[in-house]
């Protein structure tokens, strides 16, 4: 079973904005986001943009067999030491960014999706004195 992957175009000031998400297609059934938990995702990218890796902690809420039943049931994901590793099949990463993230859960407390948000390298705020 491979996740959903969803990327928004591409804005200048803020990067990619990324969706995955964790749940069967079959499965999905309209609004049901009961909660969301802010957590930081490490992000490697494609050259083309494409999410290959991510890794996120889980908070302590999620830390349970049943809020990661939808992960549990894919290979690419694994849990380590209250970690979660993503790799997604068949991309290589060329940049790794950490990028706020949202953990979404549903009503029975299972992680649905994580939305990515504004995955962007940051620039240097080193400026050169002038002579």
């Amino acid at each position: 079973m491979a996740f959903q992957v969803d990327r928004s175009p591409f804005d200048p000031e803020s990067g990619f904005e990324y969706y995955i998400c964790f749940k069967p297609q079959i499965e999905v059934e309209g609004d049901e986001v009961e909660s969301r938990i802010s957590v930081e995702a490490a992000v490697s990218v494609s050259e083309t943009g494409d999410v290959a890796d991510l890794s996120f902690m889980l908070p302590k809420m999620c830390r349970n067999d049943h809020a990661l039943s939808f992960l549990k049931r894919d290979p690419s994901a694994a849990c380590v030491e209250n970690r979660v590793f993503i790799a997604l099949p068949g991309l290589n990463g060329d940049a790794v960014f950490n990028a706020p993230a949202t953990l979404e859960l549903d009503h029975a407390g299972r992680i649905v999706a994580i939305e990515i948000n504004g995955c962007i390298p940051k620039t240097s705020t080193f400026r050169p004195g002038h002579a």
